[in-house]
């Protein structure tokens, strides 16, 4: 469908723009001193049905091809990963969902659903169409956000980045 990663994440970006602000080609610094861009970062236009003030998250673009290796996955995951331990510039640390879900594939194998909680955990979600719901931002393999719903789970949890006890 999209050629490349930027085609893919404009696609998706103008059409959520209906329901977030979007600023796109963030840089930040990684806790390591590397410095680092993710594809874009957004915040609710209407955040009064959030539980935080001011909810804000990173999104991250992939292409995926049919057959996908497990390197290219983990190579993905370990990225989104990385992204949780950065200070975006203007943000700070954030969550980050990839998109499309890297658990579709997974999914097929075992240990898809543990692999999402435990990614949760780490502050990786997912942005990704789901069946009669639209547009949602999954975490810890539950819906946040969706486009027929607004928010959801975000009602009660925090999206902020957190360390330590969880």
């Amino acid at each position: 469908m999209h050629k490349t990663e930027e085609e893919r994440a404009e696609w998706a970006l103008s059409y959520l723009g209906q329901w977030f602000h979007v600023d796109r080609e963030v840089w930040g610094a990684h806790c390591g001193g590397r410095r680092l861009r993710i594809d874009a970062v957004m915040k609710p236009r209407d955040a009064s049905a959030w539980k935080d003030d001011a909810p804000v998250f990173g999104v991250e673009f992939k292409l995926t091809t049919a057959g996908s290796d497990t390197r290219e996955f983990t190579s993905w995951v370990a990225q989104a990963v990385d992204y949780t331990h950065v200070y975006w510039q203007g943000y700070g640390r954030l969550k980050i969902f990839t998109c499309p879900s890297p658990f579709v594939a997974l999914a097929e194998r075992d240990g898809g659903d543990l692999m999402a909680r435990m990614l949760g955990q780490l502050g990786v979600g997912e942005l990704s169409p789901i069946q009669h719901r639209g547009w949602a931002l999954l975490l810890n393999d539950h819906v946040v956000w969706c486009e027929a719903d607004g928010p959801v789970a975000a009602k009660q949890w925090s999206i902020r980045s957190r360390v330590g006890s969880r």
